[in-house]
Parts: C-alpha cells; sequence; structure tokens
C-alpha cells in the first residue's frame, strides 16, 4: 500500500508536470498569436524645421495643425488587405491607429501633399522591445512616403512623425511696366523722358486692374494669368503709340505665368512721329 502511494504520488507529479507545460506552452501560442497595434502622432512643422539640428526646438517649430492627410498600412507578403487611416484636421499632434494587426512586415504610405517637403521619425516606443538611436533623428521617410515597419507578436508601436512644410511656393509672376514720353521721332529709352504719373489698365475675363507709373516712370504688378493692354492717361502733346518688351511690339493677350515674367516699356510719342 506504500509502494502503491508513492506509485501515485509519482504519477501525480508527472501529471502536473505536464499539465503545467501544456499551460505555459498554451500562454506562449497565445501570445505569438496577440494583435499588435500601430499609433502614429503626426506633428506638421514649419519650412525653417531642421531634422538635424540639435538645438531644434519641436514645440515652437512644429505645433502647426496638419492637413487632413491619409495613411495607408499594408502586409508586405500578401496576407489581407490594406487598411487606411487619415489625421483629420484637428489637432497638433493629429494622433491615428491602426489595430488587430497580425504580427509581421508592414509598408506605411503617407499620400504627401507637395505642400510636405520631408518627413522623418524622431522616435519610437513599445511595449515589447527598447529601441537604442545611434543616429537622429530615428527614420527618414522615403520620398513617396514610404516606411517599411516590423510588428512583433502583441507589440504596441507608438512613434512620432514629423512633417516638414515645403518653403513657400510663388504663386504670382511681376509684371514691371516703365513710361516713356519721347519728344522725337525715335522710340528710345535712351531719347525718352521717364512718364510719371501714368495710368494702364489690365483687364482679364474676372478682373480690371489699373496701374499708375510713379515718380520713376514705374508701375508694377503681382499676378498671374492673361490680360489685355490698354492705355488709360492722355498725356499733353503726346499720343500713345505701344507697348514693347525686348524690343518687340506686344500686342493682343499677355500671358504672365511663374516662367514669364516681364518688363514691358509703354510709350508715349510726338504726334506724327
Amino acid at each position: 500500500m506504500r509502494e502503491f502511494n508513492k506509485g501515485l504520488r509519482l504519477m501525480l507529479g508527472f501529471a502536473f508536470v505536464l499539465i503545467a507545460g501544456y499551460a505555459a506552452a498554451d500562454r506562449s501560442a497565445a501570445a505569438l498569436d496577440s494583435p499588435a497595434s500601430l499609433t502614429l502622432n503626426v506633428y506638421t512643422c514649419d519650412d525653417l524645421h531642421d531634422p538635424i539640428d540639435p538645438n531644434q526646438t519641436l514645440v515652437n517649430e512644429c505645433n502647426l495643425g496638419p492637413g487632413d492627410i491619409p495613411f495607408t498600412l499594408e502586409p508586405v507578403a500578401p496576407q489581407g488587405g490594406s487598411m487606411m487611416a487619415s489625421t483629420g484636421t484637428g489637432g497638433h499632434p493629429a494622433t491615428i491607429s491602426f489595430s488587430e494587426l497580425a504580427a509581421g512586415d508592414y509598408r506605411l504610405v503617407q499620400q504627401m501633399p507637395e505642400s510636405i517637403a520631408l518627413a522623418y521619425v524622431a522616435q519610437c516606443t513599445s511595449n515589447v522591445r527598447t529601441f537604442d538611436y545611434p543616429f537622429s533623428p530615428f527614420a527618414i521617410i522615403e520620398s513617396h512616403g514610404r516606411l517599411n515597419i516590423q510588428l512583433l507578436p502583441g507589440e504596441q508601436l507608438t512613434c512620432d512623425w514629423y512633417n516638414i512644410l515645403a518653403p513657400e511656393q510663388a504663386t504670382t509672376t511681376t509684371l514691371t511696366f516703365t513710361v516713356y514720353s519721347c519728344s522725337g521721332d525715335i522710340i528710345d529709352p535712351e531719347l525718352c523722358d521717364l512718364a510719371p504719373d501714368v495710368e494702364l489698365r489690365l483687364s482679364s475675363p474676372n478682373s480690371e486692374i489699373v496701374l499708375t507709373s510713379d515718380a520713376d516712370g514705374v508701375a508694377t504688378f503681382d499676378g498671374q494669368g492673361e490680360f489685355q493692354l490698354e492705355p488709360v492717361s492722355a498725356l499733353d502733346d503726346r499720343v500713345f503709340c505701344g507697348f514693347h518688351s525686348s524690343s518687340d511690339l506686344v500686342t493682343g493677350t499677355l500671358i504672365l505665368d511663374l516662367a514669364n515674367p516681364l518688363a514691358i516699356d509703354a510709350y508715349y510719342c510726338y504726334p506724327g512721329a
């Protein structure tokens, strides 16, 4: 009877080890199947922000509200459809999250508008691993807004994502008029006088602008589009005899665009010249 009890204790002890081992294995399998998540805190920085400047001031330079920017997360190896989230238009930072993710490799894509010159990740934190930062910033985003990310089982990964605005782009170009009053029969800036207080009109289907030459005979306009030109003022003993640009007569429609800044001379001539 004593030997039987001893054997029973051995059997029970062995069974306990098996059960304990199964429970441990079951917990490990459950951990491997635990869903992961990715959270991005998206900041927008002004165009003066330099991500590698050790004296950068993120609080002051990166407190702009983002526009509504979509992010897409898709598995690198086909294992399901892609997911999309958007920053919306409020908050600095704006926070987006992807949850219930299987462990694996993903590609995160920000649909970068032209207003963003550069994006980078400053830092990431995780509940299952730590990161060393031998380089700063943590990651520079590829020019099309793409970044590969690996998620571990059960990982809750949070990253600070910074978008740097592009320098403000010019949307207009300058049109410069110089007005001359000529007393002879030759039209030449060297032989004519500058004419102040002369009005010229720019007309388009949507607007009409009247410019007045200053004391140096100069009038300027910043804009873009198609315009018709005509003189408004009449000068004593002079008649308007044409607009010229680089020695060419300007007639018809004037096209003003970013690639085509113009300087035009307006001439008033002696009658009969």
